[in-house]
This record gives C-alpha cells, structure tokens and sequence, in this order.
C-alpha cells in the first residue's frame, strides 16, 4: 500500500491527518479547595509554554467545582459543574488557561498535554 492510499479515507472521502504534541506536560493538585482558593486560575500556556490540547480534571473531593475553559487567556467558555469523583476529560481543545471556582469545599487534580 503505498502513502498516498494511507493518507486517504476512501470510505468517506477525506485525508486523515495524524496529530500529536510533544511530551511535555504539566499537572495541578489542591487536596483542600475551600473557598479562600477560589477562584484559581491555572496558567497551562505558561506553565507549558504552548496552549495545552488534551488533559483532564477529577474532582476528588465530597462538593462541586466550576470549570471554565480559555483558549486566549482572556475569555471563558461556559461553567461546567464537576461533582464528587468525576472526571472531565479534554481531547482535541486548545486550553490557555482554566478557572476552577469553589462552590463546596473538595480537591482535585488536573493533567495537560
């Protein structure tokens, strides 16, 4: 087989392109988020120094957590309620920055690639 035929999706017309990003990454933990944390603003563009693409966050704790995703640094997506042992997994996304705001006290962790 050769390239070209790799390349190409003949079942539904289309090129397939292969993405990825390099090996680093950068993680997040609060064991106690209580509301003296929040908001917290995770810097993942700076800590990474890119835009993140993928990653996830798990609320660890007993309350829930508002997530807001930037892919400029300035503007927000909608608030996403995570609840106790939940985990919002992120694919395909440009992620600049996250806001975590407290809403009962709980802890969490955070992985971007």
């Amino acid at each position: 087989q050769s390239i070209n035929q790799d390349e190409h999706d003949p079942t539904s017309y289309r090129k397939r392109v292969q993405a990825w990003v390099d090996g680093r990454s950068v993680a997040y933990e609060d064991t106690s988020f209580i509301t003296g944390d929040s908001p917290i603003v995770l810097a993942v563009n700076t800590d990474l120094g890119r835009n993140g693409h993928g990653g996830y966050i798990i609320n660890d704790g007993e309350g829930d957590i508002l997530v807001e995703i930037s892919d400029d640094g300035t503007n927000y997506g909608g608030q996403h309620t995570l609840k106790d042992d939940e985990i919002l997994e992120l694919t395909s996304i440009v992620i600049n920055r996250v806001r975590l705001t407290w809403v009962t006290n709980s802890s969490y962790r955070c992985f971007f690639i």
